[in-house]
């Protein structure tokens, strides 16, 4: 009787495909996952930016007009592009402030990474 020691070349060709398969499958897991960690972190500075302006705004005391400002401001070693209006609602007690945060100038184009919509009486 002849014993045959190993593995045979088809064994071998099906480990090696359930390897690759695996190690796709972990390569996604990872870009997956740091593509949602990134998208968090750029959320969560928009908001911060959006917050520090709507404190700008209330501390000037000063109410926007009805159409859109744009600025820019420094944070966490980026520049971040926003714009803000305010906005009359149907309760002539109530203003609305609107304020967007982007990553690029082309505010017009873009869709923003942060959106922060706040009511102020007067």
């Amino acid at each position: 009787m002849n014993k045959f020691r190993g593995m045979t070349l088809i064994e071998v060709m099906i480990a090696l495909v359930v390897f690759s398969l695996t190690a796709t499958a972990i390569m996604n897991v990872i870009y997956n996952t740091m593509h949602g960690l990134s998208g968090m972190e750029e959320s969560y500075f928009g908001q911060m930016v959006a917050d520090n302006v709507l404190s700008q705004l209330k501390l000037s005391k000063q109410w926007p007009s009805n159409s859109w400002i744009s600025d820019k401001q420094e944070l966490a070693g980026r520049t971040w592009y926003y714009r803000y209006r305010g906005q009359n609602t149907q309760d002539a007690n109530f203003k609305s402030l609107e304020v967007e945060v982007f990553l690029t100038s082309k505010t017009s184009t873009d869709t923003p990474v942060a959106y922060l919509r706040t009511y102020v009486s007067k």
